[in-house]
């Protein structure tokens, strides 16, 4: 009896000892999942060091100056033609005429951030336009940033318009709107074939069309005096998503400002903290109205590369082609530049090329001047830089 009793009362013992017992925390089952988990743990810190880099202020409320935001609809109409190509004007659209060959490819050349009208600028132009003209391209586009005064915008404008393809250009958010506008009006004069991509909203190509969002979001990066410089707002943001949406054929965002990015790589990305300034606004309208190909030109550091996605998380090698791409041409501007990879930049340019519903591109990178190109730059700048 007391041998039963003393069973009993161990056995007790035991279940009381196992109830008090704390579960053990779970440890990953192999090493393939601890890292795995470190793995996660590792992105989850660096979305958080990338959360507090945003500095981004997105487009506000407002009316935008129509010398810098054209209207879109009815309005001015006519032919234009440019080469041997005539296109047709329809208010705020120009269209091109007639059919082109099955699986056509269309090449555009790409510029921005030319800044000033010295004599290595214009060296370099004569490098990108040579470029241009060896790929094919049949456009130029214009990003913004073409000059802070009108001589300079002017000057520089003229030189690229001596491609003789058509030019678009808008402002960025050097330009004063003015300027920009006289300086279009003087050259068109001698070069029709430049166009005003403030009044020229949607330029229509074989199988791609091309809207257009000049000026600049955020006044603390407007180089010119309250009202003087070309800023959009969220009601321009909204109308360039309402045009694409209806668009027949995709659609190529030419803008100067960018789209709010995440990662490193992001197009949004300035130096030398590595901060986000991006334009939410313009992320919403770009997959609302699904606008599968950009360009954001205005952060020169974040430039010679193309994305995949407006975060930042796929940079699209050079000559693969993408179902949608965002692209930063970089800055053509000769003054040597530090990109945020580290690496010294002295003028870029890209080309774009579109087929079948893709997109391609390549970067010029221009070398650095040497002492003898130097002297014959000298030759080529205007009077005023020159006396400068």
């Amino acid at each position: 009896m007391i041998r039963r009793t003393t069973l009993l009362l161990l056995a007790i013992a035991f279940l009381a000892s196992c109830k008090q017992r704390q579960p053990e925390a779970p440890q990953p089952s192999s090493a393939a999942e601890q890292a795995g988990a470190e793995k996660a743990a590792e992105k989850q810190a660096a979305a958080a060091e990338e959360a507090e880099k945003d500095a981004s202020v997105a487009s506000v409320s407002g009316k935008s100056d129509p010398a810098c935001i054209g209207p879109i609809g009815p309005g001015e109409t006519g032919t234009v033609t440019i080469r041997d190509r005539k296109f047709v004007r329809n208010g705020h659209e120009l269209r091109i005429e007639g059919s082109a060959p099955e699986g056509a490819e269309v090449r555009i050349g790409v510029l921005a951030n030319l800044n000033v009208a010295n004599g290595e600028n214009l060296f370099n132009l004569r490098r990108y336009l040579a470029e241009f003209e060896k790929a094919g391209v049949e456009l130029i586009l214009v990003a913004g940033d073409s000059g802070d005064e009108l001589a300079a915008i002017e000057g520089n404008l003229r030189a690229v318009a001596e491609a003789g393809v058509p030019v678009l250009a808008i402002a960025g958010n050097r330009e004063r709107t003015r300027d920009f506008v006289a300086a279009v009006e003087n050259v068109r004069k001698e070069k029709p074939n430049l166009l005003n991509g403030h009044q020229i909203r949607q330029l229509g190509l074989h199988g791609l069309d091309i809207v257009t969002l000049p000026g600049y979001h955020d006044p603390r990066y407007i180089h010119q005096e309250a009202g003087e410089g070309c800023q959009y707002f969220v009601e321009d943001v909204k109308a360039v998503q309402e045009l694409a949406a209806q668009a027949k054929n995709p659609v190529l965002l030419l803008a100067h400002g960018q789209p709010k990015g995440v990662t490193r790589d992001a197009l949004d990305v300035i130096a030398p903290d590595g901060e986000h300034i991006g334009d939410s606004n313009l992320n919403e309208a770009i997959r609302a109205a699904n606008i599968r190909f950009g360009i954001f030109a205005n952060v020169k550091e974040a430039g010679g590369k193309a994305l995949a996605d407006l975060e930042g998380n796929r940079v699209v090698p050079e000559g693969e082609w993408s179902e949608a791409l965002y692209l930063n041409p970089g800055a053509a501007d000769s003054l040597e530049w530090t990109m945020n990879d580290g690496t010294p930049a002295h003028g870029m340019a890209a080309i774009l090329h579109f087929k079948d519903g893709k997109a391609s591109y390549r970067v010029y990178r221009a070398p650095k001047l040497t002492e003898a190109e130097r002297e014959e730059a000298a030759k080529l700048a205007p009077a005023k830089v020159a006396a400068d």
